[in-house]
């Protein structure tokens, strides 16, 4: 086998089957080294799952298109926020933007498995699709995809990536608040921190906001169930003409196999009448020169 990794994060872009020897032998490397720590560190590492390890190669060969994606995730989560003030206006659109995004970089994932020689199946595009989705608005998540060091699928409630044990880390929304602390006695007249104060002047959304984010939100999942459809057939399509394309070739080839035979036997059956004349000849001579 070639030289390990130099970095545990090289370990996730290599092919799936070389994942664990590699990492045996870049632990065995480092505790050779008395790097000790690194070495338990690294042993610990957990192979990536089939649809994690297409996302990490996707994050290395299509650095742009996770771009794409996560900022896609920005103006979806902007546009959310919009709608929280009373405008939904952009909300609908930024959410068709996101699931075409997610349908491009699932596309390039599932083009990583079948190079592999491992089509995916649709549990796995679904687990593909469901990472993206959570990737494309979580921070955390979206860092772990754009490094390409995933371990498993994400999901909305958490995620894992480079790192031992299960690797799951809970996906804080953005818009998430602290609590202000409870105001003691001793607070008596103490005046409220300037943040606290802006937050207490916010006004609440209105009923109306509510019921278009709502709307959006029901609308997003109506297209994002399209979308998923939509794949899977386009999918399945895909296989079987692969599968047409095949048996295609394949007829192809006995039909050129079968005219090189019919040339070669039309030779044959051109020389056998040749040799037939020139017989012919020979006995036609043979009879004329014999007596009267």
């Amino acid at each position: 086998m070639e030289a390990s990794a130099r970095a545990p994060e090289d370990l996730y872009g290599l092919p799936l089957e070389e994942f664990t020897p590699a990492r045996d032998a870049l632990a065995k490397e480092l505790k050779a080294a008395g790097r000790k720590d690194e070495a338990a560190e690294v042993k610990s590492l957990r192979k990536p799952s089939v649809a994690a390890w297409a996302l990490n190669l996707v994050a290395r060969e299509h650095p742009d298109a996770v771009e794409s994606l996560r900022a896609a995730g920005d103006v979806l989560r902007e546009a959310q926020r919009e709608a929280m003030s009373g405008d939904a206006g952009r909300l609908r659109d930024a959410g068709r933007a996101l699931a075409e995004e997610v349908d491009r970089v699932a596309g390039l994932g599932a083009d990583v498995l079948r190079a592999a020689g491992r089509p995916a199946s649709a549990a796995q595009q679904e687990k593909i699709v469901a990472t993206l989705r959570t990737a494309a608005v979580h921070d955390e998540a979206g860092d772990a995809l754009a490094r390409g060091v995933l371990v498993e699928e994400l999901e909305s409630t958490g995620f894992s990536l480079l790192g031992a044990g299960t690797g799951a880390f809970a996906a804080p929304s953005r818009s998430a608040k602290k609590e202000p602390p409870a105001k003691s006695a001793a607070d008596g007249d103490r005046k409220p921190l300037p943040g606290a104060e802006r937050a207490a002047k916010k006004p609440k959304a209105s009923k109306e906001a509510l019921e278009a984010v709502e709307a959006a939100r029901r609308e997003l999942r109506r297209c994002d169930a399209e979308a998923d459809t939509a794949a899977t057939r386009a999918r399945r399509k895909a296989e079987r003409a692969e599968t047409a394309a095949k048996r295609a070739a394949e007829a192809q080839r006995e039909a050129e196999a079968a005219r090189a035979e019919a040339e070669e036997a039309a030779g044959e059956a051109e020389a056998a009448r040749r040799a037939a004349n020139e017989a012919a000849d020979r006995l036609a001579a043979a009879e004329a020169a014999l007596p009267a």
